[in-house]
């Protein structure tokens, strides 16, 4: 089911939009996302998110039930000054809240500091394709946005490294699918390839 409650502990300041720059390069990948339908709405609820990493402890994504929107601004971008998965706690600013996947993207972050660039789509037809071909998956009673889920990312990745299997299905969260990457190039580039195994396996 898709949803868009933030269930972490979080405190957003509302402030001036973001600089237009800082949100640009996440807009272009988004906009191509969107047309593919990765990024959207449905019944009401938006789904997918793209972020990147500014510094070591901060990030910016886009903000929270935006999906519906063909493209944003940087009123729809937040910036994450502060994230702790231990206190399920994060701290943003800008004209828009966070996604309510901002603290799996800090988790992701967290797995390695050459890590620079999260997208989450939203696909059936790779989120079953992961799922039944071997691909990473966290389980199915691990619902998105919850302790349970960055516990679940760090237990993928105890024994891998990270950046060599930088993909995996959300099996608890119908069609979620995540990919990173050094930067938003390197993430999408993973994404188009997973695509492309997709359509050769139909």
């Amino acid at each position: 089911m898709i949803d868009g409650v933030i269930k972490y502990d979080f405190r957003h300041t509302f402030t001036d939009d973001l600089k237009e720059e800082l949100c640009k390069d996440i807009e272009n990948v988004r906009k191509r996302l969107f047309v593919l339908k990765l990024i959207g709405e449905y019944q009401g609820i938006g789904y997918g998110n793209i972020s990147k990493r500014v510094e070591k402890n901060s990030f910016i994504i886009t903000g929270t039930q935006t999906g519906h929107l063909k493209s944003l601004t940087s009123h729809h971008y937040a910036l994450i000054e502060e994230f702790d998965e231990k206190r399920f706690f994060l701290k943003s600013r800008g004209g828009t809240k966070p996604s309510s996947e901002s603290l799996t993207h800090a988790t992701i972050y967290n797995l390695d500091e050459k890590i620079n660039a999260v997208i989450h789509i939203h696909s059936n037809t790779i989120w079953r394709y992961m799922l039944n071909n071997g691909y990473l998956f966290t389980g199915k009673n691990v619902k998105y946005g919850t302790k349970e889920m960055t516990k679940a990312v760090n237990s993928l990745y105890t024994n891998t490294a990270p950046l060599s299997n930088p993909l995996f299905a959300m099996a608890g969260h119908k069609d979620g699918v995540i990919i990173f990457g050094k930067n938003l190039q390197e993430a999408e580039s993973k994404l188009l390839e997973l695509i492309g195994e997709v359509l050769i396996a139909r």
